[in-house]
């Protein structure tokens, strides 16, 4: 019975066209709204959402709320929240970059002199946890200005379902256990962030049910007075409690050694901060402003991402350097278009680890690196035969061990409107603080992305804003707009991202080529056998040698071709390439909601 399933399924296979077949593979259908999250109890509050008459930026907001108390070491309050959003009606699309800035002290020279043994000697990083890793957190901020703008909730009612959530608890999962885990020796340095996650010494157990009623009082607080309650008000109070207590050596919040380990050498002085108690005032006097997102055109498409300090660019610069071959023609899969792809990766990246920085710092001008002139030039650089060397891409490498720990949603509304969505503490459990009396874990954004070299446009400045992994898109077409009977110029086709760190870039890259020259689906692009190439943009692990790190999905053919080619190939298990996607796409042919969501997380896709 079961040899004859599978004959009529190979059968099935044989008859549909591929692309159709890849289109359908697993996804989930909507006519009304579809949403895709990395936690069930955030994908269900969005769909709710939807349903009670909200649109995709109130579900949006919503699922953040929920996010912050389900995936608490990804994301919340004190980290910061990137978006896309489009106004079906007014046929708008607009970007926000909400996140914060350094403490008024973060000079250079702060940092140079931080090293216990009174040297000059220049520490490698920055620190990656503890106080002197927080930048002002811009995610309360970002959800305000959502809502004003493009919601029809207020923060009340968008919150409601995370004030509820943190009060009678949710479930323990696996992975939040783990992370509990493998973050325990960062958690349990610091007095409030023990007593949180750490009861009796022991993380919460896969199965327990979870509290967190100093969150949910809050997020409760937030809801009611909004960011002025954060940034000027009793949030803002106790996170200068907590500076001051830490400057004044009375409440451990320095990170012992600039790696966090105890065998390395240059440790940071205890007793200090950069914050000077006027930040976060200054942060909500000047808050960020909506912009285009920046785009290029790939193949009849238009792809859209966030700008700087998002690195997204990097997604569009490898596109428009993949435009330049035939990658229609390559299987998924084949050696010859990863290679392609990670030779991309490498001369993308070079650009951004020695140009990008905050723009109203550096300059930073991303139009010239996301240009068809630009791609066209480098892709000249790529030997479809041998991979480049760090020697050949004339810039050493400054590399990732760590993929961060982030949550990605999608949302897509019955009037057409859709939004994209990233959120982020960081590193897992960012800075390892949590502001007392709070339940707010602060973010690790200025430690975990800021360089110590001087002249370097990323290095550390007071009032800065780092270098963001963050990033999401969407991509648009030309064509009739069934779902809403009308033509438009501009036709909505996918919203989607991912988690991961520098991984994002590279994972978007793959699942675009995926749907864009292979016309998959959002849950074929998503389970997909995934490659992260080595090294990214982080400073944690500085000149390690290049390697590709691939899933063991990939045919050992496959993997045996690339080390021919050059590349030093790490075979993963068959899941752990990393990141958790979340995919929707306004499917052309039936005008439906097509929703994907990565089996690497436990999240879903659900639309109706």
């Amino acid at each position: 019975m079961l040899s004859g399933l599978r004959l009529q399924t190979n059968e099935m296979q044989r008859r549909i066209p591929v692309t159709l077949w890849d289109r359908y593979y697993q996804a989930r259908f909507g006519k009304s709204g579809m949403v895709a999250a990395a936690h069930p109890l955030a994908a269900l509050a969005g769909l709710n959402a939807l349903q009670e008459g909200g649109n995709a930026m109130d579900a949006c907001i919503v699922m953040a709320g929920v996010t912050s108390v389900v995936l608490p070491h990804m994301c919340g309050l004190g980290g910061d929240a990137f978006f896309i959003y489009y106004d079906a009606k007014n046929q708008r699309i607009s970007a926000l970059n909400s996140s914060g800035f350094t403490g008024d002290l973060a000079t250079h020279g702060f940092f140079l002199g931080m090293n216990n043994s009174g040297t000059r000697n220049t520490p490698r990083m920055m620190p990656q946890d503890g106080i002197l890793s927080v930048a002002v957190p811009g995610a309360p901020m970002g959800y305000e200005i959502g809502l004003k703008e493009f919601g029809s909730f207020d923060l009340k009612q968008a919150f409601e379902p995370a004030v509820r959530l943190a009060e009678n608890g949710f479930p323990v999962t696996p992975s939040f256990s783990r992370a509990v885990f493998n973050e325990r020796y960062k958690l349990e340095k610091y007095p409030e962030s023990g007593k949180v996650f750490l009861e009796g010494g022991k993380g919460p157990k896969i199965g327990d049910m979870f509290y967190q009623h100093d969150l949910a009082g809050t997020l409760r607080g937030f809801s009611e007075g909004g960011t002025e309650y954060f940034y000027t008000g009793p949030f803002a109070r106790q996170f200068y409690r907590l500076n001051d207590a830490i400057a004044a050596g009375t409440v451990r919040g320095c990170q012992d050694s600039h790696t966090g380990s105890s065998s390395s050498s240059g440790s940071w002085a205890k007793g200090k901060s950069t914050f000077t108690g006027n930040e976060f005032r200054r942060f909500y006097e000047r808050p960020p402003k909506f912009y285009t997102p920046i785009h290029v055109d790939y193949r009849g498409c238009t792809i859209y991402q966030t700008g700087p300090v998002s690195q997204g660019f990097l997604t569009l610069e490898q596109m428009k350097i993949l435009e330049n071959f035939d990658m229609p023609a390559l299987e998924p899969g084949d050696p010859e278009g990863i290679h392609l792809m990670i030779e991309a990766k490498k001369l993308a990246f070079r650009d951004r680890n020695l140009y990008a920085g905050d723009p109203a710092y550096s300059g930073f001008d991303v139009s010239g690196f996301i240009s068809a002139e630009h791609t066209q030039v480098l892709s000249t650089l790529i030997n479809p035969l041998k991979a480049l060397s760090n020697e050949e891409l004339g810039t050493r490498g400054l590399d990732t061990d760590i993929q961060g720990d982030t949550t990605f949603f999608a949302v897509v509304d019955g009037q057409g409107n859709a939004c994209s969505f990233i959120h982020s503490n960081a590193f897992s459990f960012g800075s390892g603080l949590v502001v007392p009396g709070t339940g707010v874990i602060l973010n690790n954004r200025a430690g975990r992305s800021f360089v110590l070299e001087e002249g370097h446009p990323n290095c550390v400045a007071p009032g800065k804003k780092p270098m963001h992994t963050l990033n999401c898109y969407m991509v648009f077409r030309n064509g009739s707009n069934t779902l809403h009977g009308s033509i438009l110029e501009r036709q909505l086709y996918i919203v989607g991202g991912t988690p991961g760190g520098d991984g994002q870039p590279q994972w978007n890259m793959q699942m675009l080529n995926l749907m864009l020259d292979h016309g998959f689906g959002p849950q074929a692009a998503c389970d997909f056998p995934r490659w992260l190439s080595f090294p990214g943009t982080d400073v944690l692990n500085l000149d390690k040698p290049m390697e590709v790190r691939m899933e063991s999905r990939f045919s050992p053919k496959t993997r045996l071709a690339l080390g021919k080619l050059g590349h030093s190939v790490r075979s993963l298990e068959p899941w752990a390439g990393g990141g958790g996607a979340q995919i929707i796409m306004l499917d052309p042919d039936s005008g439906l909601l097509l929703g994907g969501s990565d089996r690497r997380l436990e999240g879903m896709a659900i639309g109706y």
